[in-house]
């Protein structure tokens, strides 16, 4: 007899074109059989989560990333630009810290909100996600995202999709924050890399997570101030991260590290990295799913029991949004600009 109550979650983590490894992983999972009956993601997680929570098809979704990413419409994002910044550090923050060097980030940053103009970022967002509420998706999702102002992870359980994914995407600099409920939005990779606590808040028993974010390089060469500084912020980043993967029963780390994070031209080199990973890590999820045979008090879930000890344990600041659709679409209260010094 097989006891089907187990939950099985999977979180996605944020790593922008490398994310496109978790179609890799999807694919491993829906052919095996494995049950995913929890999804939570953060930044490009949220919307890969997104787009197979609401179409369930992974080869589907993958003509649909494909077509996406192939389009003129998406070209205009220039991603090719941050691709030739940074060649020999892949890294976000270490692209970031180059473009800062060459004056191109920052006076971009000075003259507008971000590098990307929020009509692309929605014609982004649309062209992928379908017009569907959270809790109208098939089974549970849950999209992170960060509260800028009031420094708040805010968890979106339901609510429009394509307004929370939006949120949850909006990395600082490149992409404009989104505004929700009085709220200003932006990458839930900020709080969490990869969403593991939260699917446990969701009721997972099980939960697997995808790490596809490399942001600490061999930087011995690195001598000036600003790079110290931005070394400084990624392995303070990076420990969040590992503190937060140890609450994770299975942990499938894509090797990408290689691909530029603004690459999405390397479509099949992620999903054949994600491929690969989740493979490798097929024995042990399935050591883990014959626990369901087990009754439910014989049965013992390593990663739920630390989460549970440590969201006790621990006040976080996070805000749970269940939103209408007034609610989702109402703005930010007016934040005056910042006037520059006048020379």
């Amino acid at each position: 007899m097989i006891f089907r109550d187990v939950k099985v979650g999977l979180a996605l983590g944020g790593g922008a074109a490398r994310g496109l490894a978790h179609l890799g992983v999807l694919k491993v999972l829906q052919r095996e059989k494995i049950p995913v009956d929890i999804i939570t993601g953060t930044s490009v997680g949220a919307l890969i989560g997104g787009v197979y929570a609401s179409m369930r098809d992974c080869t589907a979704m993958e003509s649909r990333f494909r077509s996406f990413v192939d389009s003129k419409e998406f070209k205009r994002n220039e991603f090719d630009f941050l691709t030739e910044s940074r060649r020999t550090k892949p890294g976000i923050l270490y692209s970031f810290s180059n473009l800062v060097r060459k004056g191109i980030f920052y006076s971009l940053s000075v003259a507008k909100t971000s590098f990307i103009s929020a009509e692309h970022f929605a014609h982004n967002i649309n062209s992928l996600l379908d017009d569907i509420r959270i809790e109208d998706l098939p089974l549970p999702f849950a999209v992170l995202a960060v509260d800028i102002d009031r420094a708040e992870e805010v968890i979106f359980t339901s609510g429009p999709l394509r307004r929370a994914v939006a949120a949850s995407c909006a990395i600082p600099g490149l992409l404009p924050p989104i505004d929700i409920a009085g709220r200003r939005l932006i990458d839930g990779g900020c709080v969490h890399k990869i969403p593991i606590l939260p699917a446990y808040q969701l009721g997972a028993d099980i939960t697997i997570g995808v790490d596809i974010s490399k942001e600490i390089d061999d930087t011995r060469a690195l001598r000036k101030g600003f790079d110290i500084m931005v070394r400084a912020n990624a392995i303070k980043t990076e420990a969040l991260k590992r503190i937060q993967c140890s609450f994770a029963d299975v942990l499938i780390e894509p090797d990408v590290g290689h691909i530029h994070w603004a690459d999405f031209s390397a479509l099949d080199e992620a999903i054949a990295a994600g491929e690969r990973a989740a493979t490798a890590a097929l024995p042990k999820i399935h050591k883990l799913l014959m626990r369901r045979r087990l009754p439910p008090r014989m049965r013992f879930f390593r990663g739920r029991r630390l989460a549970r000890m440590f969201l006790e344990r621990l006040q976080v600041g996070t805000v749970h949004l269940d939103l209408s659709e007034e609610e989702a679409s109402a703005p930010v209260p007016e934040h005056k600009e910042a006037e520059l010094p006048r020379s």
